[in-house]
């Protein structure tokens, strides 16, 4: 996907977005940033006093992360690494006047570089602090620089004692994913404290309060934080604000012992960004859990599979309803069976196609089906023509559902399928329209169009069936596997 920049200025300054997502607004990007590098450089000025420190910044191509670690004079090299040069270009001219010329610096090296390729290279234990300041993952592939093995190799470069902080996710609108951040710092062997804090210019685009990680292979304990200190010219942070974020409402740290470590293999993270499952927040502000007062060894509860493929899904959804019949007279949850694997759908528009599809359902005779297909009934195999038999008897004697054998539901199933394929061609079928990308101010496409717009409707309803087809006969063969499981 290509990359949409766009500058937004205002009375304060500037807002900066990167394909759509704000990354900072110059009003107040010192919250984000003070509570991101401040604390972390301070520990590790604590930890290794008279030591020239090494600091490697991960992302951050605006240079503000790196204006804030430069405060210390404790600092002797910066070695920062960011794929985007455009970002680059940007914080030597634009934001030049935010990040006070940072990355001109004598004290910067900047390096055009992927970071996971970058950091792979490097020896062991060579720095003493590592910030990761990377943007929103708005796909699987974002969320390697969030797995288990980019932390793995986070803490091979760092020296024992060393620190690395790092930008996580909201944990207001992203409950499950920045615990899953959480968890898989855990399971990389280091030992981290969440902290959140409230960016005003973040919450008016409904991003809720922030969430930032602080780690390091040896356990950071209380009293190091509460002895932090700060310089006086910080903008914002101060000793008892940094002591404040460290403590979360009980209802949204409880969830962090269920949900599952990230993954290269399984982009776990990105599965919960989709589907977040927020839980509900109470008025009782008095239940909070203070990080900084316990010490935890981690789940690591490994991802099952991969539940950004349609596959795994599929399965999911068949072992449910063969594994336990009374799940066909429960509501099931919509999140678990259909979740979301595109950043532009929602739970809601899943639960919008589910009602336009049950609609369809219901608009079928069953009854006046199943008599034509029986008519043929000598062309079907044996126990197929039976169960369908019965299945007909079952409609006439109005005979609830889920009573009748697994064979007539995956009967049903087909129906369903063949509705489904029906769906895809017909003009009304909200879901199947696909996405445009959008276009920044100077024409240029923020990212990879799925369609050429100037292509003939017939070709794309050609192309949509073509598709809709292929994953049908997808669909049944893992359906006929189950089929013969059961025979």
């Amino acid at each position: 996907m290509r990359t949409s920049l766009f500058i937004e200025r205002h009375d304060d300054g500037l807002a900066f977005y990167i394909n759509g997502d704000l990354q900072f607004d110059t009003a107040d990007e010192a919250i984000y940033h003070e509570y991101l590098v401040v604390p972390a450089v301070s520990l590790v000025q604590h930890r290794f006093p008279q030591t020239d420190l090494r600091v490697l910044i991960c992302g951050g191509g605006d240079g503000l992360a790196a204006r804030d670690v430069l405060r210390s004079s404790q600092v002797c090299q910066i070695d920062l690494v960011d794929y985007n040069p455009q970002v680059l270009d940007l914080a030597q001219t634009v934001f030049k006047p935010y990040n006070q010329g940072s990355l001109e610096s004598d004290r910067v090296i900047v390096h055009t570089q992927e970071a996971f390729q970058f950091v792979s290279a490097l020896p062991d234990s060579y720095y003493h602090l590592v910030i990761c300041d990377f943007t929103y993952p708005t796909c699987a592939e974002d969320t390697k620089i969030y797995s288990q093995e980019w932390f793995q190799q986070i803490k091979r470069i760092l020296y024992p004692g060393g620190v690395m902080s790092t930008n996580g996710v909201s944990p207001e609108n992203r409950t499950a994913g920045f615990w899953c951040l959480y968890q898989t710092l855990l399971s990389a062997d280091l030992m981290p404290k969440p902290l959140q804090i409230a960016v005003p210019s973040f919450q008016q685009n409904g991003y809720g309060n922030w969430g930032l990680l602080i780690a390091s292979p040896q356990l950071i304990t209380k009293e190091e934080i509460e002895n932090l200190v700060f310089s006086e010219d910080l903008k914002v942070l101060n000793s008892r604000h940094l002591l404040k974020a460290f403590k979360f409402q009980d209802t949204i740290a409880s969830s962090r012992h269920n949900v599952r470590i990230n993954k290269l293999e399984y982009a776990q993270l990105f599965y919960y960004l989709l589907n977040p499952a927020q839980p509900a927040i109470t008025a009782d502000a008095a239940n909070l859990v203070n990080f900084l007062e316990i010490q935890e060894s981690g789940t690591r509860l490994l991802p099952s599979q991969d539940w950004l493929q349609l596959e795994s899904t599929a399965k999911n959804w068949l072992q449910q309803v063969y594994s336990a019949p009374e799940f066909i007279e429960k509501t099931p949850d919509i999140n678990q069976l259909l979740p979301v694997q595109h950043r532009y759908h929602s739970p809601k528009m899943t639960r919008q196609q589910l009602a336009y599809i049950k609609q369809l359902l219901s608009e079928i005779d069953f009854s006046q089906l199943l008599s034509s297909i029986l008519e043929r009934a000598q062309e079907l195999p044996p126990q197929m023509a039976r169960d369908l038999k019965e299945f007909a008897e079952n409609l006439r004697n109005e005979k609830p559902l889920p009573k009748i054998s697994k064979n007539a539901h995956k009967f049903l199933m087909m129906v369903s399928l063949t509705v489904l394929t029906a769906s895809l061609v017909s003009p009304d079928a909200v879901f199947a329209k696909g996405y445009v990308g959008g276009y920044t101010s100077s024409g240029t496409s923020s990212s990879d169009d799925y369609y050429d717009p100037n292509t003939p409707m017939y070709l794309r309803k050609i192309l949509g069936f073509s598709l809709g087809l292929g994953g049908i006969i997808w669909l049944i063969n893992i359906w006929a596997e189950y089929w013969r499981d059961d025979e």
